[in-house]
C-alpha cells in the first residue's frame, strides 16, 4: 500500500542510458578520429604493425579515453539519474553500448580513411607484411598463401565490421571492470 510520505522506488529500467552512451561514446569515436588524423599527418600511423614506441603511446590514449568515457557515462548515470545506485548488469550494458558507438563511428571514419584520405595504407600494409614474413624466412609460396588469407581481414569493409566488434567488446570489458568497482546496489527494506 502506497503512503503519501514513502513512495516506491523507480524502476531503473525505466531510465534511460542511451543518451549517455550516445554522448560519450561519440567523444571516444572522435578522439579516435583525432589520433588517427594526426598519426597520419605527421607520419607516425599506429595503426601500422611495428609502428615502434608511438604505437604504444596510441594505443595508450586510445584505451585511455575508452576507459574515461565509460567510467563517467556509468558515474553521472548512477549519480545523477539512478539516485546513487546502480547494478552491474546496467555497468555492462552501458560500456558494451558506449563501445558499440565508437567502434561504428571509427569504423565509417575507416572506410572514410582507407579509400578517400589514404587510398595507398592497403598497399602500405601488405609491404610491411611482406617484409615482416621475409624476415621470418617464410617462402615466396608461403607468402603468396598469407597474403591471400589476410587480404580478406584487410579489406575496408572488414576492417571496419571488426572495429565495430572490438569496440563493443572492449566496451563490454570495461564496463563489468567498471561496474565492478563503481556498482551500488539498493536494498529495499
Amino acid at each position: 500500500m502506497n503512503t503519501p510520505d514513502r513512495q516506491p522506488p523507480f524502476d531503473p529500467a525505466n531510465v534511460p542510458y542511451r543518451p549517455l552512451a550516445l554522448r560519450y561514446g561519440a567523444i571516444w569515436g572522435g578522439v579516435s578520429i583525432l589520433t588517427s588524423l594526426v598519426g597520419y599527418l605527421t607520419n607516425t600511423d599506429g595503426s601500422i604493425p611495428n609502428a615502434g614506441p608511438i604505437q604504444w603511446v596510441y594505443t595508450l590514449i586510445g584505451i585511455g579515453v575508452a576507459i574515461w568515457a565509460i567510467a563517467t557515462v556509468i558515474r553521472i548515470d548512477r549519480d545523477q539519474q539512478l539516485g546513487g545506485y546502480i547494478g552491474l548488469g546496467r555497468c555492462v550494458g552501458i560500456g558494451a553500448l558506449t563501445g558499440v558507438i565508437a567502434g561504428a563511428i571509427g569504423a565509417l571514419f575507416t572506410l572514410l580513411y582507407m579509400t578517400v584520405i589514404n587510398p595507398g595504407f592497403r598497399e602500405q600494409l601488405k609491404e610491411l607484411m611482406i617484409a615482416q614474413w621475409e624476415e621470418q624466412g617464410m617462402s615466396e609460396e608461403q607468402i603468396e598463401m598469407a597474403l591471400s588469407m589476410s587480404s580478406a581481414f584487410t579489406n575496408p569493409v572488414m576492417l571496419a565490421v571488426w572495429q565495430t566488434l572490438g569496440g563493443a567488446l572492449l566496451g563490454l570489458i570495461i564496463g563489468l571492470v567498471a561496474g565492478l568497482i563503481m556498482k551500488r546496489e539498493q536494498t529495499y527494506v
